[in-house]
Formats: structure tokens, sequence, C-alpha cells
């Protein structure tokens, strides 16, 4: 069966990429890469692009809708990865040396960063994303100087399940996101 899956999406990416080729498009190139490398993520089989290409892709983050707290009925747009995970940002810490260590991390995952360029949004953002290093010595991605995290508690694209007050130091990072201390 994951054979079957395998050849199916190599087969759908490569007519993807034939189309997008044929077009002529500045983007096909990475709007096909990104196809790819989603479709690839769900085999365990050995895939055509190459592990270099998929770790040096720059871009990592997405925009998605969430469920608000506040108005029942309504949702707001988020920073997402690219599986539409849900990302946060500490607020009230910004750039000013922040860690999440310990228990902090056993919550709260950096979006840790593979690549080799500066990391790019599937979306055009009205902010800038960054890359720095974490206390632990990771690159993570940083957006208007905020270091992003996800929830362990969001399983699924969409999911809004951190314990967030109107006061508490972490929120969802919207595009609008002002830059950091």
């Amino acid at each position: 069966m994951r054979l079957k899956n395998f050849i199916f999406n190599m087969l759908f990416a490569s007519l993807l990429l034939g189309i997008l080729a044929a077009c002529g498009s500045a983007t096909s190139t990475t709007s096909a890469t990104t196809l790819a490398t989603t479709l690839n993520t769900s085999t365990t089989q050995p895939v055509s692009m190459s592990t270099q290409q998929q770790r040096s892709s720059s871009v990592v983050v997405s925009v998605g809708n969430i469920p608000s707290h506040q108005a029942v009925g309504s949702t707001f747009p988020v920073l997402t990865t690219l599986k539409g995970i849900t990302l946060y940002v500490h607020e009230w810490q910004g750039t000013s040396g922040f860690t999440c260590d310990g228990s902090c991390a056993k919550t709260w995952q950096p979006l840790v960063y593979k690549g080799t360029t500066t990391p790019t949004s599937t979306t055009k953002l009205p902010g800038k994303l960054s890359v720095g290093t974490d206390a632990q010595g990771h690159k993570v991605v940083f957006y208007q100087g905020y270091p992003l995290y996800t929830y362990v508690g969001d399983k699924k694209p969409g999911d809004f399940n951190a314990p967030l007050a109107d006061n508490s130091p972490w929120q969802p990072a919207t595009p609008d996101l002002p830059t950091g201390l």
C-alpha cells in the first residue's frame, strides 16, 4: 500500500511539475518543490527529490485561520507551519534574550530551521522572517524579532488548544505582529 501511495504521489507531483513548467512562471519551481515536499512527507520510501533540496528549502511558514476564543463563530489569521500547525510567540520577551528550556521546552517547541537561506512564507507577510539561535544552539525561525513556537497540544491543522488568557505572554503569531523588543 505504501508503494502505491508513493508511486501515486510521485506521478501527481511530476504531472504538476510539468504543468507548472509549461506555464513558465517564475514561482512554479518553488510551488512545485513545496508541493512535492508536502506529498513526500507522507511516505517512508525514498523520494526522487534529493534530501538536500528538501533541507535547503526556505519556505517554512504559511498563513491559516484559527477559531477565535473570544468571538464565537469567527476566525482570525495566524502564522502556521507548512503542515498548518499554529505558531505562537512569547510577547513579553521578544528578542530580549528569552529562552524556553526545561518544562517550557516540553510544552513549547521552537520552529527549527534547516534551510541555508533566509526563511520565507507561502504568503507575502507584512513583517520580517529571520533565523536566530536559541539557548540550546538550534537554528530557529523568528518573525518580527520573536522566536516562533508550536504548542504540543496542537495536533492537527487549525488547532488552537494552547491554554491562553488575555494577559498570557504566549499568543498566536499573527501576520500583523509588531516588531519585538
